[in-house]
């Protein structure tokens, strides 16, 4: 399991602190070659892990798309329109995933999940 800090500035922790609840949220990515997890707790911490059973959101789709998402290169909507991208879940926790990938702006470019 690989942690990553989420909140790294001040001035994004005070619009993504009231986001983030006590309970992780969990988000499993299913590209056509790898699986994984993120849990995302109320620090703002990230924990990339193997694919849990019980994910509050599962994007379905290719592994390249869905790069290019939490790059924040092509929204979600755009995706789904298309047909390359599916998501289950729960829409409160779509929206959240929403408003913490417009808030972090580009922290997932930085960050070392693909590795």
């Amino acid at each position: 399991m690989e942690k990553m800090g989420l909140i790294e500035r001040e001035d994004k922790a005070l619009f993504l602190k009231p986001l983030l609840s006590t309970t992780a949220l969990l988000i499993t990515f299913q590209g056509e070659k790898e699986a994984f997890t993120l849990a995302i707790n109320e620090k703002g911490e990230m924990e990339k892990s193997s694919p849990v059973e019980k994910a509050h959101l599962t994007f379905f789709g290719e592994q390249s798309e869905i790069i290019d998402l939490l790059h924040g290169d092509i929204s979600l909507q755009h995706l789904v329109q298309r047909g390359t991208v599916k998501v289950k879940g729960s829409f409160r926790a779509l929206l959240k995933l929403e408003a913490i990938l417009w808030l972090t702006d580009g922290f997932f470019k930085n960050s070392d999940l693909y590795s």
